[in-house]
């Protein structure tokens, strides 16, 4: 599924701006969606016009600034970047974006998208973006016709610093956008990049039903394994540094969990994250060869 981004046309450089000013704009944009592409490889950049289109200051545009530029390989990079213009007809319409947002009392099409679909607002690094969170008016008529008012927060980058602020949000939201075991497991290798399953356990998460405490639970415990798997730096250490209580069984527990791994070699899946409510488990083998982590078990603890 493809990781969509609302770029802020409030942010395009506007008034006078000299040729070496606007591809450094053009630049920094570059740098935040590759920092946002080393997390999700399918993203794609809507925005209100193309991107070549997009002004920069009062008489250029950026595919024209770009073309005739010293920094040609950043322009063929975002030439490459899947785009969609404009975002008002594509996706407006589609999500029923029924609500006016605003900023400083300027209408904000695109951090309003952002918000209505919760995904992630992508601007110029120029004041006043240089935050990773925007507050926005949110209007709308309630169900009586009468107006209704919100403050509201939009995710937000400008530069690499702020994607890298957001990564863990980032990372969530695939698996959080599951509606069931069945779909985690169709989707599992775009959701758990840095996660193999052996075959047992597809019949472990298609039993999870859509709305169950359990699958909530379930998703968050291999949520958190696949992101202490990607900021695992195996050059420097033998194990991730997991986010919650991971630990291996006990002795006498252990030879419950030995299984052929997805190359036939049986392994020792004794370590294990837990979940609640019940005694839930995930047993996995680290390789730290791959950076992977192999997950055979999920679900009730295993009785003795």
């Amino acid at each position: 599924m493809t990781f969509i981004a609302f770029l802020n046309e409030l942010s395009f450089p506007s008034g006078k701006v000299d040729t070496e000013a606007a591809e450094a704009a053009v630049l920094g944009l570059a740098k935040t969606l590759q920092s946002l592409r080393r997390i999700h490889s399918s993203t794609a950049l809507h925005s209100s016009v193309p991107l070549a289109s997009i002004p920069l200051g009062d008489e250029q545009w950026l595919g024209t600034v770009m073309a005739k530029g010293r920094s040609r390989d950043e322009w063929r990079y975002l030439r490459g970047f899947e785009n969609r213009a404009p975002f008002r007809v594509e996706l407006g319409e589609a999500f029923g974006l029924e609500a006016e947002y605003r900023h400083n009392d300027e209408l904000a099409d695109g951090l309003g998208l952002s918000h209505t679909l919760g995904t992630l607002g992508i601007s110029f690094a120029n004041d006043p973006w240089l935050v990773a969170s925007v507050p926005l008016r949110r209007i709308s008529l309630d169900e009586n016709d009468e107006c209704d008012e919100q403050d509201v927060q939009v995710h937000h980058a400008a530069t690499p610093a702020h994607v890298i602020g957001h990564d863990e949000w980032l990372r969530r939201m695939p698996g959080e956008q599951a509606r069931d075991g069945e779909e985690l497991w169709a989707r599992r290798t775009e959701i758990f990049p840095h996660l193999l399953f052996l075959p047992r356990t597809e019949a472990h998460l298609r039993a999870f039903k859509a709305g169950e405490i359990h699958f909530a639970s379930a998703q968050h415990a291999l949520m958190d394994l696949e992101i202490a798997a990607a900021r695992w730096k195996t050059e420097d250490a033998a194990m991730p540094n997991f986010l919650t209580k991971t630990t291996p069984e006990g002795e006498q527990r252990r030879k419950l969990f030995h299984f052929d791994d997805l190359t036939g070699v049986q392994r020792c899946f004794d370590w294990h994250s837990r979940y609640t409510p019940g005694a839930g488990r995930v047993h996995f083998w680290c390789d730290r060869s791959s950076g992977r982590l192999t997950i055979a078990h999920v679900g009730e603890k295993v009785p003795s």
